[in-house]
């Protein structure tokens, strides 16, 4: 596609008249402008980033009157000494299509390439000047009201937009998008460190809602407009809030709290928000650094059921009556226990010992963090294990992988529990690496994965001690002896698990295949002797490690009658 440059200027001056005659502001920038006196900081770009600002403001010279902003998590990462390659460009009076569309022709053009990509050489930029972008057209439809584009420039990843804001019509959470004002825009956003703008030409860092720069340096999340109207717009930022706040280390204004935990907002984030868009945010937070922080803070926020098992849900109230600890007093998160079981987890996973390498044993950390946040929901396995895991997928939109891996924790949560228990009762002398081994093989290839289902269910539903009374200490210290009880018991059970070499268990073959079993007895057909002989093949292969392939012939040969082996006929 080929953008004419006058048609593209003639398309923003529509647009950027359409803005003001619906804003009835007059001048976009200049209400902007005011406002870059308050405090000036700046950001030293790095090479790339300064590359980028060059191409930009070259290009942004065919069309007079538009102004580019940094938004976002750049500006807040940047000034926080957080490196960050992902930019989000706001434009005066261009949609990101027609501007996107622009940067690609004039980087195609051969003495620009050229020009570019020799000071790239020379500042040392790897990665090429561009790469094609991404056009996202409206689409009233599918909830995408703006055109947009994202590609790379220099090696950042660079999305492009129109400065905005958004319309409610008190029925959807999606709103109908409108060209704005820079003040605009940024008091639309979920957060006041969220909403600083990046002055692309004057390379002036800009407060639009007077509270971000303070906030970023007392470390406080929160939103530039009144919480309740912030979240009732859009309940999804309320977690974005917890994830974002998290990641940073930053602690949510009281006052946002108050209303996170209201009634109100909590069943707007239960109703109204589409499950995908939860379970994206819960994706983000869990591949952060510390998920126990956000969990940690769903947890005092009283939000725990309408996220992860919904208000009105059948699952709720089972729960409800399941559950050791109620907390039926409003004023006490619930499920009271749940802290075990994520702080549990961090503990394992930022520990050196054969426990966390065992559960982290199959690298995707997502999976245990997800298994953290269902823990109570052990006790309804035997009940309604389906509808369990069937809810409990649902309420976050879970992969299909994670939800057979929920499914398969619950279905030998018992096994594993026995197993462990007996394992670590056991003198090592009395309990024999077949059994064990032969039980991972009946757990099936997720087994370390299941095990620290278990192990997080095991430390929730600790009945060891469940008084009431006794002050926030006290509930402290149960957790803490509760915590530490499981911990050293699964600590043990994985410690046998690699003093016997067990940690590949469930994919051990046996030596003789089903042709060579049927040959060595002279049999021509199979029958369910043959699975019956496989699996204790195997199990004598646990307890005989080092084992040949002809001793195995000789232990069958003497064994036929005891495995039940028909006479060749």
């Amino acid at each position: 596609m080929k953008l004419d440059a006058k048609k593209a200027n003639h398309q923003a001056d529509d647009a950027f008249q359409t803005r003001h005659n619906s804003s009835g502001q007059s001048a976009s920038v200049a209400s902007a402008s005011l406002r870059l006196d308050k405090e000036i900081r700046t950001i030293t770009l790095l090479p790339a980033e300064q590359l980028l600002r060059e191409f930009l403001l070259e290009c942004a010279q065919s069309f007079p009157r538009l102004e580019i902003w940094v938004t976002g998590g750049w500006i807040r990462d940047r000034l926080l000494g957080i490196p960050c390659s992902d930019l989000d460009l706001a434009l005066s009076n261009l949609t990101g299509k027609i501007f996107g569309t622009f940067l690609e022709e004039s980087s195609a053009k051969p003495e620009v390439e050229s020009r570019y990509s020799q000071k790239a050489a020379e500042l040392g930029v790897s990665g090429s000047l561009f790469t094609r972008f991404h056009i996202m057209k409206k689409n009233a439809n599918m909830s995408k009201k703006l055109e947009t584009a994202g590609g790379r420039l220099f090696g950042l990843d660079v999305d492009l937009v129109n400065l905005r804001k958004e319309v409610y019509d008190g029925q959807t959470r999606n709103p109908d998008m409108e060209f704005g004002t820079a003040e605009e825009d940024a008091f639309r956003r979920d957060a006041t460190v969220n909403a600083l703008f990046y002055h692309l030409k004057k390379q002036q860092v800009v407060d639009l809602t007077g509270r971000g720069l303070q906030d970023l340096d007392a470390k406080i999340m929160r939103t530039p407009l009144d919480p309740m109207q912030t979240f009732m717009d859009d309940p999804l930022r309320v977690l974005r809030l917890i994830r974002v706040g998290s990641k940073l280390g930053f602690s949510i204004d009281p006052e946002a709290a108050s209303c996170m935990r209201s009634t109100q907002i909590r069943r707007a984030l239960d109703t109204i928000i589409t499950r995908d868009r939860v379970g994206a945010e819960l994706i983000k937070m869990m591949a952060s650094p510390t998920p126990e922080v956000a969990f940690r803070c769903i947890f005092d926020l009283h939000l725990y059921a309408p996220i992860f098992v919904r208000l009105d849900a059948e699952l709720l109230q089972a729960l409800a009556q399941q559950f050791p600890f109620l907390g039926v007093d409003s004023s006490s998160p619930w499920p009271t226990t749940w802290p075990r079981a994520y702080e549990l987890l961090a503990h394992v996973l930022h520990e050196q010992s054969n426990l966390s390498l065992l559960i982290a044993a199959d690298g995707s950390t997502d999976s245990l963090w997800t298994m953290a946040a269902y823990s109570p929901l052990a006790g309804l396995r035997h009940r309604l294990l389906k509808e369990t895991v069937q809810e409990a997928a649902a309420s976050i939109k879970t992969t299909a992988k994670v939800t057979r891996l929920f499914e398969s924790s619950l279905k030998n949560l018992d096994s594993i529990c026995k197993v462990v228990a007996d394992v670590t009762r056991s003198n090592e002398n009395c309990y024999s690496r077949s059994a064990c081994g032969m039980a991972i093989r009946s757990w099936g290839a997720t087994w370390t994965t299941q095990v620290a289902y278990v192990m997080l269910s095991e430390a929730v539903y600790d009945d060891a001690e469940y008084e009431t009374g006794g002050g926030h200490d006290a509930e402290s210290s149960r957790d803490a002896h509760a915590r530490r009880i499981v911990l050293d018991k699964y600590s043990a059970f994985a410690d046998f698990i690699f003093r016997h070499n067990l940690q590949s268990a469930h994919s051990l073959r046996p030596l003789l295949n089903g042709r060579e079993i049927q040959e060595l007895f002279g049999l021509k057909g199979g029958g369910k002797y043959l699975k019956d002989v496989m699996d204790k093949l195997v199990e004598w292969q646990f307890d005989n490690e080092d084992a040949t392939k002809e001793q195995c012939e000789a232990w069958l040969l003497q064994q036929r009658d005891w495995l039940g082996v028909p006479q060749a006929v």
